[in-house]
């Protein structure tokens, strides 16, 4: 993944990041070492993955702590999935919590959605470049697609993408073979949340970018007076919807 800068993009005052904040907050309980999730090590093919979960375990806690049925605990872990700080380690396109003791990892914090950080293109693009190069041209049919839409879409810059994701594929290559797994999961993950199939719905589809803070107050100033806007929610038929008042 390739390090982006600290500019916002419209991240911070986007819509749903307040829930997704308390979502967070939530998923920092649930990896408490001491009242958590309880995590373990589990064996991936041939490779021990550290900190791994059943979905057992986390319906039970979510259900415990937040004093709810199972089947509803189930259906806030599905959500947790589905924003990308849950991740499962089997079945990887269905972004969905099972009950059949499948098992999942908690996605690293920089792959949260709250970063400030947008999925773009290039970032897709170098990506797909990196597993193309590791499963020797043997992408998924809607990888594969989008690899050739980039591609043409990108050509002047496609030299540069391809020595990107050598450069990444190669310092991957240099760690230790649980870690690289373990990172491999977890980008796969985002990319699925941000870039998922086609026909699949993505919790991360939202309107338009807000640049402004919709709750702060904004003075304007002229040569004759000096005004003061309030942003004030006028609920009405279930839509949230801002008036500007001046005084």
């Amino acid at each position: 993944m390739t390090i982006r800068s600290d500019r916002d993009h419209g991240q911070h005052y986007r819509p749903r990041m307040t829930c997704l904040k308390k979502l967070e907050a939530m998923v920092v309980q649930m990896q408490d070492p001491s009242t958590g999730v309880k995590g373990s090590d589990q064996k991936l093919n041939v490779t021990t993955i550290p900190h791994v979960m059943t979905d057992q375990d986390i319906i039970a806690w979510i259900a415990k702590h937040m004093s709810m049925e199972n089947n509803e605990a189930q259906a806030f872990g599905t959500m947790l999935v589905a924003y990308g700080y849950i991740y499962p380690l089997q079945d990887h396109k269905k972004l969905v919590l099972k009950s059949d003791g499948s098992l999942y990892r908690f996605q690293t914090p920089y792959f949260w959605p709250v970063q400030k950080w947008a999925a773009e293109d290039i970032d897709y693009a170098i990506y797909l470049a990196k597993r193309n190069i590791r499963k020797k041209g043997a992408l998924d049919a809607h990888e594969q697609e989008e690899y050739d839409k980039l591609h043409k879409w990108m050509n002047h810059k496609w030299d540069f993408i391809v020595m990107q994701a050598k450069e990444q594929y190669h310092a991957g290559k240099a760690r230790p073979k649980a870690d690289r797994v373990v990172f491999d999961c977890q980008e796969r993950a985002y990319w699925i949340v941000h870039r998922p199939p086609p026909q699949t719905h993505s919790a991360m589809d939202y309107g338009l970018d807000r640049h402004i803070d919709p709750n702060t107050e904004e003075i304007c100033t002229s040569k004759s007076s000096v005004f003061k806007i309030y942003y004030l929610p006028i609920p009405a038929l279930n839509i949230n919807y801002s008036k500007a008042w001046i005084y």
